[in-house]
């Protein structure tokens, strides 16, 4: 029996090395939590940009463990994330109702849990 895969018509695949695993990881965290850029919000609350940290940690091989340290809170960068999102509404004309804010909250919070 043949076996077949299919692919989605918009998936791709790459071979990346484990340095280039941990370099992006640490890309995506900066982004995050240590850029006081404003404007890092787009990314850091990316839905895509989460989605590709989720599979870079699979792929990583400290990833059991990395998923144990992530299922926990993490104040301080709660604290960050809370300070980029009430400046980004301090310098913007549009407010954010409270439902779209915890979801911002969330997902630029991501992969640490929130409350």
């Amino acid at each position: 029996m043949q076996e077949v895969s299919v692919v989605a018509e918009n998936e791709k695949k790459i071979n990346i090395t484990q340095d280039e695993i941990s370099a992006l990881k640490k890309l995506i965290m900066y982004i995050k939590f240590s850029c006081d850029d404003v404007e890092s919000l787009q990314y850091a609350g990316s839905y895509a940009i989460n989605n590709f940290f989720d599979k870079l940690i699979e792929a990583d091989y400290l990833g059991e463990y990395e998923k144990k340290f992530y299922s926990k809170r993490n104040l301080d960068n709660e604290d960050v994330v809370m300070s980029k999102i009430k400046a980004h509404e301090d310098e913007s004309i549009n407010k954010m109702s409270e439902d779209t804010l915890q979801e911002v909250f969330k997902e630029c919070l991501h992969p640490f849990k929130s409350e």
